[in-house]
């Protein structure tokens, strides 16, 4: 009984976390009074007013876009990989292919409830375009790096390319915290920028691939096609982008994060010097 009356603190504990941070004493307000509530259907009635409170409230214009944009995002990419397995159906060729769909699913739901943390309280606006337009900065990093090693271009330009990402993610996380005076804004610009860039790397990705089905196909992989078993090169070629726009999806981020956060502790530590 303890359990099921702990239901709806736990509900509106989740919604307090995720859409609450423009206004966390409210929430933890309401997180007190529902632990008064002895009556189980008065909690419940009370915990899912408070929930639908938090997740219907008016958001600021920059966590509006934000959260709007993971959402239109997260939906994108799973559609997708929804039309790569409705075109090419031998995808769907064991149950490690439904495995491997339900991990990508679970990276898109925690990006979107990602950025819904991540889009309040209210970002300046310099900040929030500066966000905006280093993720895309990484994303085309990213995406050259791919092309240049698909049209086998010069090995040092791909170097170069690699480096300049995470030094964009530095300067980002640098910049943001030197301006707004706090680390913890500058790690939100740099969680925003990671999260367009993984977007944006994984969809042009995944989504030529799935439309050009999987062309060009160099000679590495015409010669693992003949040993894969795969039913056609298109259906192999297709496999091959998407995990690779899988593994872009969690890495891009990471790495964006990573040097960031490097770039967020010189400057607070800067600061404090």
């Amino acid at each position: 009984m303890a359990t099921m009356r702990d239901l709806p603190r736990a509900l509106l504990a989740f919604c307090v976390r995720v859409f609450g941070a423009s206004r966390p004493d409210w929430g933890r307000a309401m997180l007190a009074e529902v632990t008064r509530i002895d009556d189980r259907r008065a909690r419940r009635r009370f915990a899912l007013g408070c929930a639908r409170s938090l997740v219907f409230a008016p958001p600021s214009p920059g966590a509006r876009i934000v959260t709007i944009g993971a959402l239109v995002a997260g939906a994108a990419s799973v559609a997708t990989v929804g039309a790569a397995l409705l075109r090419y159906p031998g995808l769907a060729s064991g149950a490690g292919t439904w495995v491997a769909v339900c991990g990508f699913c679970c990276v898109v739901v925690l990006y979107v409830v990602a950025a819904a943390r991540l889009g309040v309280p209210v970002l300046e606006r310099h900040l929030l375009t500066t966000a905006l337009g280093a993720g895309t900065a990484i994303a085309v990093t990213w995406l050259a790096v791919g092309l240049n090693a698909s049209e086998n271009g010069p090995k040092g330009l791909g170097s170069l390319l690699l480096g300049f990402g995470p030094l964009v993610g530095v300067a980002l996380g640098w910049h943001a915290t030197a301006r707004s005076g706090s680390a913890r804004v500058g790690l939100r610009c740099v969680g925003i920028a990671a999260l367009v860039a993984g977007f944006a790397v994984f969809l042009l990705w995944a989504g030529e691939a799935v439309v050009a089905a999987g062309r060009p196909y160099d000679a590495g992989l015409l010669r693992d096609f003949a040993t894969s078993g795969a039913p056609d090169l298109a259906t192999y070629a297709v496999n091959e982008s998407l995990g690779t726009g899988i593994m872009l999806l969690v890495l891009v981020p990471l790495v964006s994060v990573a040097t960031g956060f490097v770039g967020a502790a010189a400057a607070r530590r800067t600061a404090l010097a």
